[in-house]
């Protein structure tokens, strides 16, 4: 446990959950993986600064804290009674996972800082790849998104909700195939469009809404 998480993320105790996740962005970047490869410093403070976000979004002491609310056993829910992408979780307890700094960002369309969260986290199981895959559509790297689609499918291929995001990337591929021969447009304009109804899609069907 962090001794002062509020002072690894350079932020006071009263700050609000929006400084408080400004503040994680912030650092996050600084110290990805990516731009400082094999430097042991910069590996141990972005853990330290996940470690320290984690525990002022878990409250610490269970029930509501300043950064989101308690659900009816007492445990944090980080979305204010809401899952992953939006949907009621209320009917189910849960315990804090480390993916859900990741939905969080997902949710606010914070692609690169849930990539990441992502990248620090060692242990790829099936739903590390399903939310790795939601973050790179809508960063835009779709082959990325495709194959992490497929192995999250691959290591649990009963999960209603790993299958449909697959299905929902590649009919935005072949959307994308089709309209580019059918109309002529200039490649990049109907990629930007079809990762746009693609990523609307997975977050429709997140949310529960009719899209």
């Amino acid at each position: 446990m962090i001794a002062d998480p509020y002072k690894t993320l350079g932020v006071p105790p009263t700050a609000s959950g929006e400084e408080i996740a400004k503040a994680y962005r912030r650092l996050a970047k600084k110290y990805h993986p990516d731009l400082n490869k094999d430097n042991e410093k910069a590996s141990k403070m972005m853990s330290e600064i996940n470690a320290a976000y984690r525990q002022i979004k878990n409250g610490g002491s269970g029930g509501k804290s300043e950064y989101g609310q308690g659900n009816a056993s007492g445990e944090y829910d980080p979305f204010g009674g809401f899952g992953p992408f939006g949907y009621g979780q209320q009917q189910q307890q849960r315990t804090y996972s480390v993916f859900d700094p990741v939905r969080h960002f997902l949710r606010a369309g914070y692609f690169d800082a849930a990539l990441n969260v992502l990248s620090s986290i060692a242990d790829k199981t099936a739903e590390w790849y399903f939310l790795s895959a939601v973050a790179n559509t809508g960063y835009g790297n779709t082959i990325t998104a495709l194959n992490h689609a497929q192995t999250a499918v691959q290591m649990e291929p009963e999960n209603v909700e790993y299958q449909q995001l697959l299905d929902q990337i590649q009919r935005g591929g072949r959307m994308y195939q089709e309209e580019s021969r059918s109309y002529g447009m200039p490649i990049g304009n109907i990629r930007n469009i079809c990762i746009g109804v693609c990523l609307s899609n997975m977050l429709c069907m997140f949310c529960g809404r009719p899209c």
